[in-house]
């Protein structure tokens, strides 16, 4: 029980715990035993996962700076690994050692299979709904939006599953290209044989290859038969009742 709150009392007195922890270590509190926090004026806490924001480790730091830098990187020995994507967010720290809460939405970093930065990521589209209009076709309809994007969109490309029910995302089918204030786009297929069930989903895509990943998909069976005749419809006065 003693011990238990002692580790509360840590807790409360000092948030990164008299720095024998990675993120004490990163902001040097070790060279205070804990007992002041290194940097007076507060600073910045870098972290990261690498599966989505709620991957993001947020007892691991990963760089750190000081309170006056415009720019936060990763520690020399936190390197990125090859074809792999990463997410990043950074926490503010107070004078005292205390963190603030992450920043929103999170960064991410995606490399290639030779561990080169593929770009930043545009955001995805948003709202896509499919409709089956005449002649077995069909028209895609999506919104971008475009509030606190990181890449700037070139093209769309759009994808389906060409009926196995796994979209092929290595397999353009069609392509939009972006317009800067732009909010709504829309893009109309070929002809399909009636009936023919697929999938789509479309992907935001930067002039230098990097796209959005999503892998949201709509269905539609297209249409292309006409109504059947309506049976022959003939008019006559009702009886005198």
């Amino acid at each position: 029980m003693s011990s238990e709150l002692f580790d509360k009392w840590l807790a409360y007195y000092d948030p990164i715990h008299r720095g024998y922890t990675v993120t004490g270590i990163a902001n040097a509190v070790t060279v205070t035993n804990g007992w002041s926090f290194g940097r007076i004026s507060g600073g910045y806490n870098l972290y990261r996962g690498t599966n989505g924001s709620g991957s993001i480790d947020f007892s691991m730091p990963v760089g750190a700076a000081g309170s006056q830098v415009t720019s936060i990187g990763n520690f020399s020995w936190r390197p990125h690994a090859a074809g792999t994507s990463y997410c990043y967010a950074v926490k503010a720290v107070g004078g005292g050692g205390v963190e603030s809460e992450a920043s929103h939405p999170v960064n991410e970093a995606a490399f290639d299979a030779g561990g080169a930065l593929k770009g930043v990521k545009p955001n995805s589209p948003s709202g896509l709904r499919v409709r089956s209009i005449d002649g077995g076709r069909f028209e895609l309809r999506w919104t971008y939006p475009r509030r606190h994007a990181e890449g700037v969109p070139a093209t769309f490309d759009v994808f389906h599953d060409a009926g196995t029910g796994v979209v092929d995302y290595q397999t353009v089918v069609g392509q939009v290209v972006s317009r800067r204030g732009r909010l709504f786009y829309e893009y109309t297929s070929g002809a399909f044989t009636h009936g023919t069930r697929l999938l789509w989903s479309v992907r935001a895509v930067t002039s230098d290859g990097a796209d959005d990943g999503n892998a949201s998909a709509v269905l539609g069976y297209a249409d292309a038969s006409a109504p059947p005749v309506h049976p022959e419809i003939v008019l006559s006065p009702l009886d005198p009742e």
